[in-house]
């Protein structure tokens, strides 16, 4: 299938999925898993240097106990349009491309079937794809080879992404599976604008983690930190647990392109709980040690409650986001 036709296909899925209104409330019959591939050590991407790419493999697959029944070219999605990333300020990063290729797609149409008018409107209609149940279920592999190049992740700091799968089923119910239009005889068709006999979905993927290194190279945190890359899964089970009402030393260094410590940088905190729940600081700045050339906030727990928290510094200069977590009991 040309690229066009992969673009119509998407985007019909896509028209279906606003026509049906919210999700529902069933059990999703694909599975989307996302996957960093060959990341460098930390998953740490360095913006001057294209040799190591930010890959992302992304699989699906029929978790379902059938067959599943939907539009056809699903298979030809380009997975790539449907990544989300969140920056290291929070903001959302998507492809705008995808909005005007969407823009400029059309829809097939049924006008009568077995030689009787449709009336008063015609079906939107596309020739139906099954995706296999078991024994052998479908499962596709779709790899990005960088991010980076549809995407803006020009910005420093820690990222996530997650994909977000518009898709429909259709049951066999015959105003959902067409097989008597006169305009494509022979063909199974579904019909996109069904009422009933169609369930739509939005596919969420795991989320997946990573960061672009920032302009100012950022050492990592000190003692009594212990920084995330030493644990296996730092946001459930940290490297480091605290007692509440302990004052930690968050603590840090900064080197330019000469490997000098750099000491006018503006470097703030912020304190999340994993789970829900924001600290409020009445001063975040940090302050540079001149004696032991560092940069220091002092943060007191005594406010906080027990959990999982990420501490996040945010360097002004670059903006950047470097992070740690930490446990409270």
């Amino acid at each position: 299938m040309d690229r066009p036709s992969r673009c119509l296909a998407l985007a019909l899925v896509l028209a279906g999925t606003i026509l049906a209104g919210p999700a529902a409330a069933q059990p999703q019959p694909l599975q989307a898993t996302l996957v960093l591939k060959n990341p460098p050590p930390g998953a740490v991407y360095n913006p001057t240097s294209p040799t190591t790419p930010v890959t992302i493999v992304v699989q699906v697959q029929n978790v379902s106990p059938a067959d599943v029944n939907t539009t056809q070219g699903f298979s030809q999605t380009e997975f790539w349009r449907r990544l989300f990333f969140t920056n290291p300020l929070g903001g959302i990063v998507t492809n705008t491309v995808e909005a005007k290729t969407h823009a400029d797609s059309r829809a097939f149409f049924c006008h009568s079937r077995n030689h009787v008018l449709l009336r008063p409107t015609s079906i939107p209609v596309v020739p139906i794809e099954v995706l296999a149940g078991p024994p052998t279920p479908f499962f596709l592999e779709y790899t990005v080879n960088d991010a980076r190049k549809f995407f803006d992740l020009s910005r420093s700091g820690r990222y996530t992404v997650n994909a977000r799968i518009p898709f429909q089923t259709f049951t066999s119910d015959p105003t959902a599976i067409i097989n008597d239009c006169d305009q494509l005889a022979g063909q199974t068709l579904v019909n996109v604008g069904a009422v009933t006999g169609r369930q739509s979905f939005t596919i969420v993927s795991n989320s997946l983690e990573f960061s672009i290194q920032s302009t100012l190279r950022f050492v990592g945190f000190f003692s009594p930190l212990a920084n995330d890359s030493t644990c296996s899964n730092p946001s459930q089970v940290p490297c480091r647990t605290f007692s509440i009402g302990t004052t930690i030393p968050v603590k840090f260094q900064l080197f330019n392109a000469n490997n000098a410590i750099v000491s006018n940088a503006t470097a703030h905190l912020s304190v999340v709980k994993i789970g829900g729940g924001v600290a409020t600081l009445k001063d975040d700045l940090f302050r540079f040690d001149r004696k032991n050339q560092q940069y220091v906030f002092n943060l007191a727990t005594r406010d906080l409650t027990p959990g999982v928290w990420r501490l996040d510094v945010r360097i002004e200069d670059d903006g950047s986001v470097h992070s740690v977590h930490i446990g409270l009991k």
